[in-house]
């Protein structure tokens, strides 16, 4: 398994949907660390995220395009990402955001966008 923390890996102020909203937005997470990481794992082995330690919180769009967007662009189902990830957290206010991106990557609908990167 491997592990990833969003705060000491990524950034502790996660926020924003696209590039153009700044360096530590979702597409910028889901393009240069979800994706390379999920790619990189071997069959059978999981992503491990740990969601707290260190962000305050989270907004729906950070959440939406950072993980949905594995979905939506077609890079992954619904499925084989729930199966290839495991959201963790110790602060039981974060059970809230893993409900969250639960449910955003369950309600992504598979391959509905094409990918059109927003680098500013």
């Amino acid at each position: 398994m491997k592990t990833f923390n969003i705060a000491k890996q990524f950034s502790t102020d996660p926020i924003g949907r696209f590039r153009s909203d700044g360096n530590r937005s979702g597409e910028t997470f889901r393009e240069d660390y979800l994706k390379p990481l999920l790619v990189s794992l071997e069959p059978d082995e999981k992503l491990e995220i740990i969601i707290d330690d260190g962000v305050e919180s989270y907004g729906s769009s950070f959440l939406s395009e950072g993980f949905a967007g594995m979905v939506k662009y077609g890079y992954m189902t619904s499925d084989e990402l729930l199966e290839k990830i495991e959201i963790k957290y110790s602060d039981e206010d974060f059970e809230f955001f893993k409900k969250k991106i639960l449910e955003y990557i369950s309600k992504a609908k598979y391959n509905s966008k094409i990918y059109q990167p927003t680098k500013p």
